[in-house]
């Protein structure tokens, strides 16, 4: 399974029309397609003819809802046709951030909704909203791969840099590493600044760029007005053919992503045989529960992670590490901290501290 965010904190750069008609060409090819819509605005529904406004469970109730009352993703999920499946937001989902803003595990969400599908899908397609707050994190830290809609403008090009940056701040502060190729939309290449934009592009992103252009189609925006995906509106169209040109690159590049997973997976073998044991320790005498979380175990207190308790208060937990530099907090009583006794630290992406240990081998 593929999992791809589809971001520009710039809006009108076509993004929730490519998350749409990649969606759906995906699914004419004969791939299964789940289109989740992380932004409140809810245009992927809408451009899918759903009435978002009158759901009763959208991504919202999945992500925001307490583990007692969580609704499965499964729940939300509505067919588009046989292969194509999309999980609807509303204005609701705006909440979102006020709600969550300090509760544990929040950047995860999303990836754990998806985890705890009983779907099997082939491709998760997720609309992020044009901003880089909680919402896109959430994003982001469920996807694997990130496609950037650039349309023929400059302030869109350089409204990108940012975006990379909070990707690679990603996978500084969480380890999570995130392929990005960027997608040239909205191209008129009878005007200049197209044609110069689009080599600004090109000469910018080189290898990450994909080859096929998404032209200016009336054609994609009246299917937008209909509540349907150019495969259903007009397969004669330019915009159906670039879509289309578009699928056949990301279907191309199957065999990469699967070989770069085995890659991987040979990789954290090669770890596990050099792996160390590293003792947490932490004084909390009052504390009911203690768990250990860091990027060595993307940031999920699970019961693998629980310390263990002794008579004078001190809690302790050994979890072995491949050398290198690692990212941590303890959750005490459902209370994230730094670690006080360790002096290493460096500020997390919402306005607190992590510490900081580094392994050697």
């Amino acid at each position: 399974m593929r999992n791809i965010s589809i971001t520009n904190q710039k809006g009108g750069c076509g993004k929730t029309t490519t998350a749409i008609n990649l969606s759906a060409c995906l699914a004419l090819k004969g791939r299964k397609v789940l289109l989740i819509d992380m932004d409140p605005q809810g245009h992927a529904g809408m451009g899918l003819n759903i009435n978002t406004n009158e759901l009763e469970n959208t991504v919202y109730q999945t992500l925001f809802n307490s583990e007692a009352t969580l609704t499965p993703l499964d729940d939300v999920v509505a067919q588009v046709n046989e292969h194509f499946h999309i999980a609807p937001s509303n204005i609701g989902l705006s909440a979102f951030e006020q709600h969550l803003s300090k509760v544990p595990g929040r950047e995860s969400r999303l990836k754990d909704a998806i985890e705890k599908l009983s779907q099997v899908y082939d491709y998760i397609i997720i609309d992020c909203p044009p901003s880089l707050g909680l919402l896109t994190f959430n994003s982001l830290m469920a996807s694997t791969e990130v496609f950037i809609p650039i349309e023929m403008s400059f302030f869109s090009l350089h409204g990108t840099g940012r975006l990379l940056e909070i990707i690679e701040l990603v996978r500084i502060k969480t380890g999570h590493d995130i392929r990005v190729k960027v997608i040239a939309t909205m191209c008129d290449k009878r005007t200049r600044i197209a044609s110069e934009v689009l080599t600004e592009i090109k000469n910018h992103f080189e290898n990450s760029i994909f080859n096929t252009v998404i032209h200016s189609n009336v054609k994609l925006k009246e299917a937008t007005g209909f509540g349907c995906s150019i495969v259903d509106y007009d397969k004669k169209s330019k915009g159906f053919i670039d879509y289309c040109a578009l699928a056949e690159e990301v279907l191309f590049e199957e065999q990469r992503v699967l070989e770069d997973l085995n890659l991987t997976t040979q990789q954290e073998h090669l770890f596990q045989s050099t792996e160390v044991p590293k003792q947490f320790i932490i004084h909390a005498p009052e504390a009911k529960s203690v768990r250990i979380v860091g990027s060595f175990n993307d940031w999920r207190p699970t019961q693998d992670y629980l310390m263990e308790r002794s008579k004078d208060g001190v809690w302790s937990k050994t979890v072995r590490l491949a050398p290198g530099e690692y990212q941590y907090k303890y959750i005490i009583d459902d209370m994230w901290i730094e670690d006080k006794q360790n002096p290493r630290v460096t500020n997390d992406p919402y306005g607190g501290r992590n510490s900081i240990i580094e392994i050697n081998q």
